[in-house]
């Protein structure tokens, strides 16, 4: 096939010369309804909830940017071949998709130039993975190709970072196909892989047949579609539309990133509520700290208590132990408490409960300790050591984990070295 048919068959497909940006461009427009969009969803008010780099206060001119490749990797072998835009236009209306193609090896300089040029006229630009593959791979061809120009300072917001906080829990993978699938129900009836894209391109320099490239324009083509998909549905999950129970963590967790207290307040005491666990305990405890960090001690208080109640963690019991200490003044309930939770501790929280007892045994005096002493003690030992009388290994907490750390070493499993045990 001779050049001149290839670049008819060209035509046919769509694309036509921009001979002012030396460009060979395809321009497909969708209305927005038919592709079952929101507008009001992709405007700067609801976007700013996912993100603080989405500029507010002013008109968004939304700009969805994708790539198809030469190869996987990001190495100066690597060349763009086929750039995919997908923008609003200015009543909302529709969407507008463009694409570039790069006819040969070589010739790429006008792409990058224009490629910058769209960037740095858009309000914000959407990517997918975009910071660590398509942006980085654009600046090195931008390098190869001789291109002389600052990058642009277009606001830029990357979707897989979002996706991954927010559905990480119940997406095996993270992929644009996956999200596609799983929070979008859509599904591609004959798509081509995109790994498969550099062989149909070599395969097209070589022909110079274009219909190789047919089913590579259509891929690209939903993929920046697809971006309007995934932005416009996160926005709809973030206004907590039709959540899973396992959902309310991490959106908690996100709002509260966002700087909504109040918000991510009600996400976690709804995950406790109805998810399964794990997560039911992690959201109270979450809740727990997140009411600590706003000063809001007798709300908190009550939350530790349940969570202590409800699964016995060592946290809400240290933070019940605080609580008593320094707010209610309070040191044998405070005491009490210590003691109880040591029973219970796990590795590395008994010796957290161990020094706050000996602590506590110390401020309250001699008649804070058990009445029979495990060995004879001075009176001056008694009433300046009064731990020793109910925690065996010597007349000091550090003496105490020299005796844990001997029993370590001793290898011999948990009947080995002095029986170290606490009333």
């Amino acid at each position: 096939m001779d050049y001149l048919d290839g670049f008819s068959r060209l035509m046919a497909m769509g694309f036509s010369w921009d001979p002012e940006r030396e460009l060979l461009v395809r321009r497909v427009e969708f209305a927005v309804e038919a592709l079952q969009l929101s507008a009001k969803r992709l405007d700067w008010p609801a976007l700013r909830g996912l993100s603080s780099t989405v500029p507010s206060g002013v008109p968004l001119s939304l700009l969805c940017f994708d790539l198809e490749t030469t190869g996987l990797q990001r190495g100066t072998g690597t060349v763009p071949f086929l750039y995919g835009w997908a923008s609003l236009s200015g009543d909302c209306a529709s969407v507008v998709v463009e694409q570039w193609l790069l006819p040969e090896l070589g010739q790429e300089q006008p792409l990058v130039r224009a490629a910058l040029d769209r960037m740095r006229s858009a309000g914000l630009l959407v990517t997918y993975n975009g910071a660590s593959y398509d942006l980085p791979l654009l600046k090195a061809r931008m390098v190869m190709a001789g291109v002389d120009r600052a990058w642009p300072a277009t606001p830029h917001l990357d979707l897989l970072p979002v996706v991954r906080r927010l559905f990480r829990h119940r997406l095996e993978r993270c992929t644009l196909r996956a999200v596609e699938e799983r929070l979008l129900h859509l599904e591609r009836e004959g798509d081509l892989p995109g790994r498969e894209a550099p062989e149909r391109y070599w395969r097209f320099l070589e022909t110079r047949d274009p219909d190789t490239l047919r089913e590579v324009i259509d891929h690209n083509q939903q993929d920046v579609l697809s971006l309007l998909g995934v932005l416009e549905r996160l926005v709809r999950h973030l206004e907590l539309e039709g959540p899973q129970p396992t959902d309310w963590l991490s959106l908690g967790r996100f709002i509260e990133a966002r700087g909504d207290l109040e918000g991510a307040g009600a996400a976690y005491q709804r995950a406790e509520a109805i998810s399964p666990a794990p997560l039911d305990r992690a959201a109270a405890l979450r809740r727990g700290r997140l009411l600590r960090r706003q000063g809001r001690s007798t709300e908190a208080i009550e939350v530790w208590r349940t969570i202590w109640e409800r699964w016995r963690d060592p946290e809400a019991a240290e933070a019940i132990c605080v609580d008593q200490e320094h707010r209610q003044r309070d040191l044998e309930a405070a005491l009490r408490t210590a003691k109880e939770a040591l029973r219970e501790a796990p590795v590395g929280w008994d010796q957290r409960f161990a020094k706050r007892i000996w602590r506590l045994q110390a401020r309250l005096g001699p008649s804070a300790g058990s009445s029979t002493p495990l060995r004879s003690l001075s009176v001056r030992s008694e009433t300046d050591r009064p731990w020793v009388d109910w925690l065996p290994g010597g007349e000091s907490y550090q003496a105490w984990l020299a005796l844990r750390r001997g029993r370590s070493r001793s290898g011999s499993g948990r009947g080995a070295g002095p029986d170290v045990r606490f009333g």
